[in-house]
């Protein structure tokens, strides 16, 4: 393949300030068509956005020859229907996270792309973000030794936009949760990338200020396979972001402090290094670079689907220990 042809599905926040100006920038990939039921919408997209086409179906996007892939970024209630229909439709797709509503649905998902010979990944892209490749470089030199700890933390408040737009984010049919499923997802996603698979969850969420019927808090222990442990809190109630990445081995610590801006440092004993790698301005950009360059050099997929799978497995895991209240092993 010379290149990946996209056709985008969903004209939203994400779509125009995330993902897709990451189809149109990643070398070797171009935007070739839009999706929105509002055809208003969807061709003012295409305009600013350079595709050449837009539609108001997604069976007419999909009709469409010259789409070589689809980058989903509908809410999480249409992902597995989107990807089952694509996949029929000989398309590789890039869905946006959460994966789905449920472990079920994302095996669905899996298990369609699969039989329809095309590539499913789910875009947790800050695994390329340039601190967190850095963390992963110096994990496998052997700088932290044997991982046996992880603690991840990511704080905001919810801030309802006036015009009512991404409301559906406090409504658990469309999100499938609350703050651990919209948010916290993409950092238990990390925790998988570093410690493996998940093994037992233990968890606690609440709704402590949201005048919603979805979570703002959640903390939860976890162990992996290999026998890490770790602990992570998600809160939409918080006056000061918070978005914090810790790693800790039998020789050192690596502790992200700020994510975003890719404040990073590492600790042995008294020696400690520091760095400085911020995300880049298209957040999407090395996820969906990633992807392309799979696609075109026919090489294996680098963010599967079964990959994108483990932190839903862990949010469903999650919610169950919380109503249940003892430790559950993920699905």
């Amino acid at each position: 393949m010379e290149s990946v042809r996209w056709g985008l599905i969903g004209c939203g926040d994400v779509a125009e300030h995330k993902g897709g100006p990451a189809l149109y920038t990643a070398e070797g990939s171009s935007l070739e068509a839009v999706m929105s039921r509002d055809a208003g919408r969807a061709a003012d997209f295409a305009e600013r956005h350079g595709a050449r086409r837009s539609y108001t179906s997604v069976g007419a996007l999909l009709a469409d020859p010259d789409v070589d892939a689809v980058y989903i970024a509908t809410p999480p209630s249409s992902h597995a229907a989107l990807t089952l229909e694509a996949a029929a439709a000989g398309k590789h797709i890039l869905c946006e996270k959460p994966m789905a509503l449920s472990v079920a649905e994302g095996r669905a998902m899996i298990e369609a792309c699969r039989a329809h010979g095309v590539r499913l990944s789910i875009a947790y892209y800050r695994r390329y973000w340039p601190v967190i490749r850095r963390m992963k470089a110096l994990v496998e030199e052997g700088r932290l030794g044997r991982l046996v700890q992880a603690h991840v933390r990511t704080a905001d408040r919810h801030r309802p936009r006036p015009d009512g737009r991404r409301a559906w984010l406090t409504q658990p049919e469309t999100a499938g949760g609350g703050f651990l499923t919209d948010v916290g997802t993409h950092r238990l996603d990390l925790l998988a990338y570093f410690l493996g698979e998940p093994v037992r969850v233990h968890a606690l969420t609440a709704t402590l200020t949201l005048e919603a019927a979805v979570d703002d808090s959640a903390a939860l222990a976890l162990q992996f396979a290999e026998g890490a442990l770790a602990t992570a809190a998600f809160n939409w109630n918080v006056g000061a972001a918070i978005d914090e990445v810790e790693l800790s081995g039998t020789e050192g610590r690596l502790w992200a402090r700020n994510l975003a801006a890719g404040h990073l440092e590492w600790t042995r004993g008294a020696e400690t290094e520091t760095f400085s790698l911020p995300a880049p301005a298209i957040t999407h950009l090395g996820l969906v670079q990633a992807f392309v360059d799979a696609l075109r050099r026919g090489e294996p997929n680098p963010l599967p689907g079964e990959d994108g799978l483990q932190a839903t497995r862990m949010t469903e895991a999650a919610y169950q220990s919380a109503a249940e209240g003892r430790a559950v092993a993920p699905a």
